[in-house]
C-alpha cells in the first residue's frame, strides 16, 4: 500500500481491536436451510476456528431439502461486519507494483470480455466491490458503473484506487463517486434506492457466499434489473474436486464468514426461484482454483491455518514464533513447488469434469 493509500485509510477504525471484544454470546442457530426454509439438516463438517479473537465452533450443516450448506451457528450481524477490515481486503505495507497491476488488469479484463458476450455495455452494479478495481475497470471501458460494499474500508480503499492509478482513472475522489465514471456506495441494495428494471448488469464476484439470507438479495436484484439484464456470480463450489480433496482445509470454507455453501445445483436453484434463467456456467477460475487448493493443501501441514495468504500479504501475526515462522517458510519452501503443478493439473480435471472448485453463472432476467 502507497503512502497516500496510508494516509486515506488513517479514518478506518482497526477492527481487530473491536472484534477482541466480541463474546460467544453474539451467536446465533441457524435452524433452517436459508435458501429453502426446510428445517431438516444433517452435519457436513464441524471445525473450530479463531480468527481475529472470535473463538468459536461451527457446524456446517447441509439442508436435506435443497442441498444448500450453511454455517451454523452464526455471528452477529455486528460481528460479521468487523471481520471485514482493511487486511481482509488488501495487504498493510505490501505496494502494487507494476507486475501485480498488470495482473489485476489482466483479472477485470477477462471478466469483463465474458460478460459482455451477454450484455455488450450500459448499467452496472457491483454487489461486495471490495476494492473497486472491476467498476473503475468498467467504468473506463465506457460502461455507467456503481459498486455497493458493506464495509467502510472497502469503500475508502475503492476511492483511493480511483485517484491513484490503480483504476484506470484520474478522479480527484471526491464524494461518492470519481473523475472515471465510477460511483461508490456503502451498505446494501435495500439501503439504496435503485428503480425497477434500471439496470442491465449486477456482479457479485465471490459475494453470494457471504450473504446469510441470498433469497431477498436474488429478489431485489430481479426487480432492479431490466428485462433481458443479466446477474452474474462467482462462488466457491461445495461439491467441487477441490473441496473434496481438502477437505475441512479448504480455502472455500472460510469459516465463519462464508455463511452459505453453494454446488451448481443449489445456486440454479435459488437464482431460478426468484424468475432467473441460467445461460451458462463456467466451472474454472484461473485466478482462484490453482491457488485455493495450493493453500488448502498446505494448511494440513503448516502450524496455522492461513500462513499462506497471511505470509504473501505481509500480515503474519505477531505472536507466531520465530521457530514456528521459520518451519511454515521452509514447508513452504519445499512443498510449494511439488504442490503448484499438482494443484493446477488437480484443478484442470475438476473443471474438465465440470466439478471446478469454484463456478461462475450467468442468469438473465427474462
Amino acid at each position: 500500500m502507497n503512502g497516500s493509500t496510508e494516509g486515506g485509510l488513517k479514518t478506518v477504525a482497526n477492527s481487530a481491536e473491536l472484534v477482541a471484544g466480541m463474546s460467544r454470546h453474539e451467536t446465533h442457530a441457524v435452524e433452517s436451510c436459508p435458501l429453502c426454509g426446510d428445517s431438516r439438516n444433517s452435519l457436513f463438517h464441524q471445525l473450530r476456528h479463531t480468527l481475529n479473537k472470535v473463538e468459536q465452533t461451527y457446524e456446517l450443516r447441509k439442508c436435506r431439502g435443497c442441498g444448500l450448506v450453511f454455517v451454523s451457528p452464526r455471528l452477529s450481524e455486528a460481528a460479521l461486519t468487523q471481520l471485514y477490515d482493511q487486511e481482509y481486503y488488501f495487504s498493510t505495507g505490501w505496494p502494487y507494483d507494476g507486475l501485480a497491476a498488470r495482473i489485476i488488469e489482466y483479472i477485470q479484463s477477462q471478466r469483463r470480455r465474458r460478460v459482455e458476450r451477454f450484455v455488450p455495455t450500459g448499467r452496472l452494479l457491483d454487489i461486495g466491490s471490495g476494492s473497486g478495481h472491476f467498476v473503475h475497470h468498467m467504468a473506463h471501458h465506457g460502461w455507467e458503473a456503481t459498486g455497493i460494499d458493506f464495509s467502510a474500508a472497502a469503500l475508502a480503499l475503492a476511492r483511493l484506487n480511483g485517484t491513484n492509478g490503480n483504476g484506470n482513472g484520474n478522479g480527484n475522489g471526491n464524494g461518492n463517486g470519481n473523475g472515471n465514471g465510477a460511483r461508490f456506495l456503502q451498505g446494501s441494495i435495500e439501503d439504496h434506492q435503485f428503480a425497477p428494471g434500471s439496470l442491465d448488469l449486477i456482479t457479485l464476484w465471490q459475494v453470494l457466499e457471504h450473504i446469510g439470507e441470498p433469497r431477498p438479495l436474488f429478489q431485489t436484484s430481479h426487480q432492479i434489473l431490466r428485462r433481458g439484464g443479466m446477474l452474474v456470480a462467482s462462488v466457491p463450489n461445495i461439491e467441487g474436486l477441490s473441496s473434496r480433496l481438502a477437505g475441512e482445509r479448504w480455502w472455500g470454507l472460510d469459516v465463519p464468514r462464508h455463511l452459505v455453501h453453494y454446488s451448481p445445483s443449489t445456486l440454479r436453484r435459488g437464482l431460478e426461484q426468484a424468475g432467473f434463467r441460467v445461460m451458462h456456467v463456467n466451472h474454472f477460475s484461473l485466478q482462484y482454483d490453482p491457488y485455493a487448493l495450493l493453500h488448502s493443501s498446505l494448511d494440513w501441514v503448516f502450524t496455522r491455518r492461513h500462513f499462506l495468504s497471511d505470509f504473501a500479504k505481509r500480515n503474519v501475526p505477531g505472536k507466531l514464533s520465530g521457530l514456528e515462522f521459520a518451519y511454515n517458510v521452509a514447508t513452504l519452501v519445499v512443498l510449494g513447488p511439488v504442490l503448484a503443478p499438482l494443484c493446477l493439473l488437480a484443478t484442470t480435471t475438476g473443471s474438465c469434469l465440470r466439478q471446478g472448485g469454484f463456478i461462475e453463472v450467468f442468469a438473465r432476467r427474462d
